[in-house]
């Protein structure tokens, strides 16, 4: 496939050719590597007759592609997007809706007349967006409320006095509605107050640092604290890695975000793989629109640690990651030169190549290589398939494999 390349200023000019091998002649910042049929951006499908729009493809030849199950739950139209994404500075502190969220709102906007192209449109389609993040590289993120204890404890390090009545209450009362009093209360605050409190902030956080005051565990979500107040002065989003879940994945790793779930990418290169949506609900650090109201309501305010998610070996070279969505499920595939990897499913798949070279073969079609960043569509109806490295005792290959689940 040849898949289209979101240039979002928040991307990275480096990370994908260094995580993949994805070149970029021109420079500038290459945010988002699109795998997919989003009618936004699909990816190109390398056809007998050329090039094809993958959603066109799949529109036109339903069965075949996607196969009589998945067509018969999303219809024709591949339920998922695959991503590559690398980031330079933080992302949006965003939400994603549930289904019914997503349907209510989609048609609320329709019947009030939004375009679907405004910049005011929260609803872009009638569909939730759970979705996985899956580190290629070193990857940072803000993910999920933190405990309440922790909450608290950070806050009053740096919080003037005005703010503890309302900690103390949270903190007598952990429960979701004064979460979601308390955080609305911070997030709506009015402008002389809030640049009060973040200079206020910033003095405090930069003694602690300098005297050392700060426990190891949280020094690295006090440095993004600065670093988020460089980046985007005067928003509230500084506060962030106070509230959230600070999480660093290493390679391999993953965080599972459901909808509902406060989260924002800091830094670094990952996959990405998500229902098939546009639907963004923002709340801190973007020059885009923000609707404060309608992300506390989409929002599920149930603070926990964030668990970061490994793999599970299904056999000698597939392992899963453990999520359970209708929508996708994600595989990583290990072969080398005395092992490899076949598929006696029918689910329609995209596999990316990671590292090393592979070799796909398909009954009745001709022997594919995948070089590291490249990927391929394999229909349902392709049937069975092998993944090969080279013969050199050396070869090996990774690959992921996105893919949708059988019906449960």
């Amino acid at each position: 496939m040849d898949n289209p390349v979101q240039r979002y200023a928040w991307g990275s000019a480096d990370g994908m050719t260094r995580a993949l091998g994805i070149p970029n002649p021109g420079g500038g910042p290459l945010a988002e590597l699109w795998m997919g049929a989003h009618p936004k951006a699909p990816s190109l499908a390398e056809c007998p007759s050329g090039p094809r729009p993958l959603n066109l493809l799949l529109e036109d030849e339903p069965d075949g592609t996607l196969g009589p199950d998945a067509v018969a739950r999303f219809g024709p139209s591949l339920p998922f997007l695959f991503k590559v994404l690398s980031a330079a500075t933080p992302l949006s502190i965003q939400a994603h809706p549930g289904k019914r969220k997503a349907e209510r709102g989609y048609e609320r906007e329709n019947l009030g007349g939004v375009p679907i192209d405004a910049p005011e449109r929260n609803y872009k389609d009638p569909n939730h967006k759970p979705e996985m993040a899956v580190a290629l590289t070193s990857f940072e993120l803000l993910c999920g409320f933190r405990p309440i204890p922790e909450m608290g404890r950070a806050m009053r390090l740096i919080s003037p006095d005005l703010h503890h009545r309302q900690l103390s209450r949270l903190e007598a009362n952990p429960g979701k509605v004064e979460l979601s009093v308390f955080f609305y209360a911070l997030v709506s605050m009015q402008e002389r107050d809030r640049l009060f409190m973040l200079e206020s902030a910033r003095a405090r956080v930069e003694e602690l640092l300098a005297r050392g005051r700060v426990p190891d565990t949280e020094i690295e979500a006090f440095r993004w604290v600065l670093r988020i107040m460089d980046s985007f002065p005067g928003d509230i989003g500084a506060f962030g890695p106070l509230l959230l879940n600070h999480v660093t994945l290493r390679p391999g790793e993953a965080v599972f975000i459901a909808p509902g779930e406060l989260h924002a990418h800091l830094g670094g290169t990952c996959l990405e793989i998500m229902a098939n949506s546009d639907n963004v609900i923002r709340g801190a650090l973007t020059p885009k629109y923000v609707d404060l109201p309608e992300l506390i309501s989409v929002l599920g305010f149930s603070p926990a640690r964030t668990p970061v998610l490994l793999a599970d070996r299904l056999s000698e070279s597939e392992e899963r990651y453990p999520i359970s969505v209708p929508d996708f499920a994600l595989s990583r595939i290990l072969v080398s030169s005395s092992s490899s990897h076949t598929r006696r499913g029918s689910s329609p798949e995209i596999l990316l190549c990671t590292e090393g070279q592979a070799r796909l073969s398909c009954e009745g079609e001709q022997t594919r290589t995948l070089e590291r960043g490249q990927s391929v569509f394999v229909e349902a109806s392709a049937g069975a398939y092998r993944l090969e490295a080279g013969t050199d005792p050396s070869s090996h290959a990774i690959l992921y494999k996105a893919y949708v689940p059988e019906a449960s």
